[in-house]
């Protein structure tokens, strides 16, 4: 029988902050906040600790979103929010999917060819996901609009990057979907691009 990994959602304390929740994985408590206008400043995501399965979006105020999973695959993460857990699954033709605690599908990316893939939004426009020299991603709308950029950062045997974000897409409800699911695009493109 297959053991399920081990995750404890602790109710928010009091003094986190209105929308706050505290989330225990590996071991560590990580207290994760709204992302707010505050924050819109350079955005991170960080692998704390060498080989562990664990990535945070954090700005100068904290964590705002946590991924994590067990095992040495990366074909499967949980994403903790502020106010829910999702699901990112990459399937083994390369597609990319972001679902909820029911199993909806939140957004779909399928593999692309050359560098650039669809980001499907289910209520939303289609979006493009593309490679640029220099270790970069980018999500642009049909006319060609940056909405957010993640670029790698140097780190020793760890996936980090800076994530840029527009005007355009800071006003998205469904912004922390995007985020979610596109470093997740970024972790299972081919090492030679991530890494």
């Amino acid at each position: 029988m297959k053991q399920r990994p081990r995750v404890i959602v602790n109710l928010p304390r009091a003094d986190a902050g209105p929308g706050a929740r505290d989330v225990e994985t590996h071991g560590e408590t990580h207290r994760l906040t709204p992302l707010t206008e505050k924050d819109y400043g350079p955005l991170y995501w960080q692998q704390p600790k060498w080989f562990r399965r664990e990535w945070s979006l954090v700005s100068e105020r904290g964590e705002h979103l946590l991924l994590h999973g067990h095992g040495i695959s990366r074909r499967k993460l949980a994403a903790e929010t502020p106010a829910a857990t999702w699901a990112l699954a990459r399937g083994w033709g390369g597609n990319v999917t972001l679902a909820d605690a029911e199993g909806r599908e939140l957004a779909c990316m399928p593999r692309g060819w050359f560098g650039r893939s669809r980001l499907e939004l289910p209520d939303g426009p289609a979006l493009v996901w593309r490679w640029h020299w220099g270790r970069a991603y980018t999500l642009e709308d049909e006319e060609g609009r940056e909405w957010l950029r993640i670029q790698r950062r140097f780190a020793l045997l760890r996936f980090q990057a800076v994530v840029t974000l527009s005007e355009t897409v800071r006003r998205r409800s469904d912004l922390l979907e995007l985020l979610a699911v596109t470093y997740f695009a970024w972790l299972s493109a081919p090492r030679g691009h991530a890494h």
